[in-house]
């Protein structure tokens, strides 16, 4: 979709332009604060996991290794920042901090995927024998 907004003067736009653009940037750690795909996948999953997927799927230990931290940092603030200007490429990016960005987004999320709400349902499923 494509939204036209006239401002009448430079500043008026340039006010929106910026405010629009902190908005549409990821503002927290929870699943309902994050921009998403046109499959209502956040766009960081959707990204990397396309990007695992193109490129690490023969990798031995992918989700075991670790990748830089300080490169990692930088993806990370970069999907919050803007997720839908991250382009991933094997010639800047590492399979190694891809992989981590991923597990690092699961992990700082404010309510797991397996929700606090639901977890004494889940150690009991697990706890359960087959």
């Amino acid at each position: 979709r494509t939204f036209y907004l006239q401002g009448l003067s430079r500043a008026d736009a340039a006010a929106w332009y910026g405010d629009i653009q902190a908005s549409a940037g990821g503002r927290g750690n929870a699943l309902r604060d994050q921009q998403l795909s046109r499959g209502d996948i956040p766009i960081i999953v959707d990204s990397c996991i396309a990007f695992i997927t193109q490129y690490g799927l023969r990798h031995e230990g992918i989700y075991r290794k670790n990748g830089a931290k300080s490169r990692i940092k930088l993806l990370m603030e970069e999907f919050r920042r803007d997720a839908r200007n991250v382009k991933l490429r094997i010639s800047d990016n590492f399979i190694e901090d891809v992989t981590d960005v991923l597990k690092r987004f699961f992990r700082e999320l404010e309510d797991p995927v397996f929700t606090l709400e639901l977890h004494p349902h889940w150690k009991e499923a697990a706890g359960r024998s087959t």
